[in-house]
């Protein structure tokens, strides 16, 4: 069965503010909703992966959609009973260059819905002036344009995406010039190729300064001709409609919002291409048109996409800076006017206001520098002379060529009395791209099944830290033409039930509520989105630093807890929607997607420049968001050479001391760096040793490092009676553990900087690049079964889970990126569970285990497996894999024989006697003899009743660490990276 659910869903939800002083980092949500008899812990609306909509129950065998497109075509358009509902087998978000050129092909195998926000004219394609950079001269190459665009994206584009969006390119030129668009020539009769900052040749291929507005001219006329696609103006995307399939979330579709007739009209679609855009809005400053407001990297995120290197925001340096002007205009402009990367290319110096050359002291390639390097040049210039603008001079080129090259751009300021042929232009920086957005393979394909993005919106890889003049525009033509078979394949393969528009619950209008109230929620929305705009802009700008990011994240925290509040006191409901109510949710969304990105990057590179880390990071082969843009999307080989590993957990994987058939060291000798290890309860090596072992790391034994050894490769934490919560067997729990962590962290790096190349100790930016296990919760389950019922025990899961949780989320804020957490074992299929519980047969499963027990265990497991998923939303940055232990521990407890071992539940113990267990008696349970002492523990899988023996210890660590019990299935050699499984 495929549960349906909502991605994230467009409600917002009930919050309760923290009034001390602990920012929304420690806020509580309070709006629970009960449907079918459970309860479902919300998020706050704007901060994404909610699962506010009733989870419903879908069947991908039940009747599908009509697979003619024809007929599907008449259908969905003409014949609906449902007029708010249609059915396509293409939904296509955005109708910039992307949407469109996607749409143009995948229109030859099916019936395509284009659902623009504005007009579908409006959108970035169209304020693109540049153009478009491809290799077309002889004298150029591709591997030129490869080096080019790595550079400029300060080493951290991923090559193969390099090469391939390079050399494909040319032929996506020639597909537009095929379908009519009209491109400037020279006077040969060959293409115009002109040179822009970071090109090492002339290879912008341009429509004077129009090129955007040309492409989208020629795109457009293609697609009102074009019977199967349908166009849907002013129609906002809500949320995505998606699908859980097992481990596999899965789009159906997109919730809109007709913006002229107040209506929410549902999209259902086999596939979904995503190219909405950027989120150049959530700047007060910004060459993007008033539609950008991140809608789709927001969406995504709340439906679980990966979204990947949102720090790397692009200023254009050279925005018109109306205040210079010698005639402002009338009014502020909802969006900067740009001034073209080509006019610098073209020759045009820029001066600060003494006319002053100032960019050869910050680049030898001058104003020819990449376009980070350029904006900071004029940010240091304006902050150090305490000017609003510098200048930008083309004058001193030939009349007739300026205003050929850069119609447009002279037309504009001569509204304002300047004559660019005379005069120099007053510019500044403006937000102008977002390098980063939804992870896409090669194919554009998201770890969403049925998702595809291609545009601005994607982070391919092709930027990397920095984007090179005019790949933008060449990026979205290739990836638009790559996503267009996998999508075709995915929608014959695809099947919907009539009744889809039925699996979630609507979105409404607020039609209860009066004009006066909603004219004040108007009014609230449109102060909160300046302050946002404000803050992003003063904080979060082209120069940062962590105390100021740091007060960015907790600025925008408060705003968003005092505009929902607002909105709540004033009658808005949870299910709401409207355009200035959603655009805000996604401006929240977005912003804190770049702060977030930003504080987690402890370096500075590219776009990202940063006072506290201004200079660059090695860079490994896998190393934490350093090469989060290189993380393959394909499931390929590339392992990711974790530095140190560092676990958490309880004696399943307590590396203490030495080892239980010689018992305990008693102090001072058995002490180490973490306490006292409470001794180590099985004959031999643990899982966490074979973990070690695979990523090709030392054991873990802090008593055997307490003598002497090192940290050098990370360090267990884990210690035997250990819960998650406090109580249970011993007074360690999980907060201890971290605890010590944090202060093992602090130490460590305030003596390897005193002591330079201390080799017994992990480099500072190992702890980033680190793998972190857990292995714990047995004890929650087990000393809660003790002391109450299963059912007390079921009821306080959520509790649990919710402190680990925490216990992660302060990791995550140590700078901890990597995640490798473990569900517990079968509790029921403990030897000491069977003798102790004396269990009827008819409470125990075919093999043996206790069901109870398991079943609680399993719900403790099913309830782990969702505070990962939502982990995962909520720290965009970190990647996790959840490893199913209970499953691969119980297939080999149901088939020991037939692995060479003897009956599961006989057992070794050693010379460990606790939790009553006395291994020189025998027990009987059913007539069945348990708990012989042994002289081949090997062929046991228990060693003490509790815990495995090291011949099991290494079959699980086998089957779990190849990915076959994992979610996403990658082994632990890749768990840092963002399956699309996930």
């Amino acid at each position: 069965m495929t549960t349906c659910l909502p991605a994230g869903s467009g409600k917002l939800h009930y919050r309760v503010r923290d009034f001390k002083g602990q920012g929304c980092r420690k806020a509580s949500w309070v709006s629970s909703v009960t449907f079918s008899g459970s309860i479902h812990k919300e998020l706050s609306w704007s901060a994404g992966a909610s699962k506010f909509l009733q989870i419903q129950r879908c069947n991908f065998s039940q009747c599908p959609i009509n697979e003619n497109s024809k007929s599907l075509r008449t259908v969905t358009v003409s014949s609906l009973r449902d007029d708010s509902t249609k059915f396509f087998d293409f939904a296509v978000i955005g109708s910039g260059v992307a949407g469109l050129r996607y749409a143009l092909e995948v229109a030859k195998h099916g019936s395509v819905a284009v659902i623009t926000k504005a007009e579908p004219h409006e959108s970035n394609t169209n304020y693109a002036q540049g153009g478009v950079s491809a290799v077309l001269c002889p004298s150029d190459s591709v591997e030129s344009h490869v080096q080019d665009t790595i550079v400029a994206g300060a080493y951290l584009c991923d090559e193969e995406t390099v090469r391939v969006v390079c050399t494909e390119g040319p032929e996506r030129i020639r597909e537009l010039i095929a379908m009519g668009a009209s491109f400037d020539h020279g006077e040969d009769g060959n293409l115009h190729l002109a040179r822009e900052g970071g090109h090492s040749h002339h290879r912008i291929v341009h429509a004077a300064d129009m090129t955007g507005r040309e492409i989208e001219r020629a795109l457009l006329e293609a697609v009102l001709k074009d019977p199967n696609i349908f166009m849907f103006e002013h129609h906002l995307a809500i949320d995505l409609l998606t699908c859980q399939d097992g481990s596999d979330t899965v789009c159906l579709g997109v919730d809109t919002l007709n913006t002229e007739t107040q209506e929410v009209i549902r999209f259902i679609s086999k596939v979904t291409l995503l190219a909405s855009g950027g989120a150049g809005q959530i700047y007060p400053t910004t060459t993007n048109p008033p539609v950008a407001t991140g809608d789709g990297i927001a969406m995504a995120h709340r439906a679980q996409a990966v979204i990947s290197n949102m720090e790397f925001v692009q200023f254009h340096p050279t925005a018109l800076a109306d205040e210079g002007l010698p005639a402002k205009p009338t009014k502020a402009r909802e969006n900067a006017f740009l001034i073209t990367e080509a006019v610098r290319g073209d020759g045009g110096i820029l001066y600060n206001l003494d006319m002053e050359r100032f960019m050869p002291l910050y680049d030898e390639r001058a104003e020819l520098a990449p376009r980070d390097v350029v904006a900071r040049g004029i940010d240091d210039q304006l902050k150090k002379r305490n000017e609003k603008y510098v200048l930008l001079d083309i004058s001193h080129k030939p009349r007739e060529k300026i205003l050929s090259h850069f119609p447009n751009i002279a037309a504009e300021c001569l509204k304002y009395g300047l004559d660019i042929t005379r005069r120099p232009i007053p510019v500044v920086p403006a937000a102008h791209y977002m390098c980063g957005g939804v992870r896409a393979g090669l194919q554009g394909e998201t770890n969403v099944r049925g998702l595809y993005v291609a545009g601005e919106v994607a982070c391919t890889g092709l930027h990397g830290a920095n984007r090179l003049a005019s790949n933008s525009l060449l990026e979205a033509l290739v990836f638009a033409r790559r996503a267009v078979q996998p999508s075709i394949d995915h929608m014959k393969s695809s099947s919907l039930d009539s009744s889809a528009s039925n699996w979630w619950s609507r979105p409404v209008v607020p039609v209860s509520l009066e004009s006066n109230v909603i004219n004040k929620i108007l009014t609230m929305t449109g102060e909160i989105r300046k302050e946002v705009q404000s803050i992003m802009w003063k904080y979060v700008g082209i120069v940062r630093s962590t105390t100021r990011l740091e007060a960015a994240e907790q600025k925008i925290c408060d705003l968003e807890a005092k505009w929902e509040e607002y909105l709540f006191q004033l009658g808005w409901e949870p299910s709401m929607v409207g355009l200035e109510a959603c655009e805000m949710r996604n401006f929240f969304c977005c912003a804190k997607l770049v702060v977030s990105s930003a504080l987690a990057r402890h370096e500075s590179r590219g776009l990202h420049y940063t006072i506290d880390f201004p200079h660059l990071e090695e860079i490994l082969v896998l190393p934490e968001q350093l090469k989060a843009v290189n993380v393959a999307a394909d499931g390929g080989s590339r392992s990711c050479g974790f530095p140190a590993i560092y676990n958490f957990g309880d004696s399943n994987s307590d590396t203490g001391a030495i080892s239980a058939a010689i018992s305990e060291v008693p102090p001072p000798n058995g002490e180490s760096f973490f306490g006292h290890p409470s001794g180590r309860f099985s004959d031999g090596r643990l899982i966490i040793d074979f973990i070690a072992e695979k990523l090709q790391l030392p054991y873990l034994s802090p008593y055997l490092d307490s003598l002497g050894t090192n940290f050098r490769h990370g360090a267990n934490f884990a210690t035997g009676g250990s819960s998650i919560r406090p109580g249970g067997y011993s007074p360690f729990h999980l907060g201890i553990q971290l605890s010590q962590f944090i202060r093992f962290k602090s130490h460590s790096i305030a003596l390897y900087k005193q002591l330079s190349s201390n080799r017994r100790l992990p480099r500072p930016e190992d702890f980033s690049k680190a793998l972190y296990t857990f292995d714990i919760g047995q004890n929650d389950l087990a000393y809660g079964i003790q002391h109450g019922t299963v059912e007390e025990v079921r009821a306080s899961i959520p509790a649990i889970l919710s402190q680990l949780s925490q216990a992660i989320s302060q990791l995550y804020k140590e700078g901890s990126r990597f995640f490798w957490v473990h569900n517990t074992g079968p509790h029921g299929c403990l030897p000491y569970s069977v003798i102790y519980d004396q269990s009827k047969p008819v409470n125990l499963d075919q093999s043996g285990c206790v069901k109870p027990l398991n079943e609680v265990a399993q719900e403790f497991n099913r309830q782990l497996k969702d505070s990962v998923s939502r982990l995962r939303s909520e720290l965009p940055l970190a990647v996790f894999t959840y490893v199913d232990v209970y499953s691969a521990k119980y297939a080999l407890i149901s088939n020991a024989k037939s692995q060479g071992f003897v009956d599961p539940f006989d057992f070794c113990c050693g010379s460990y006697y606790g939790y009553h267990i006395d291994c020189g008696k025998k027990a009987i349970v059913n007539g069945t003899v348990y708990g012989n002492p042994c002289k081949n523990p090997s062929r046991h899988i228990s060693w003490d009743g509790i815990h495995y023996s090291q011949a099991a210890n290494l079959l699980i660590a086998e089957r779990i660490l190849n990915g076959s019990f994992s979610n996403p299935p990658v082994s632990v050699t890749e768990a840092c990276r963002l399956s699309k499984n996930a």
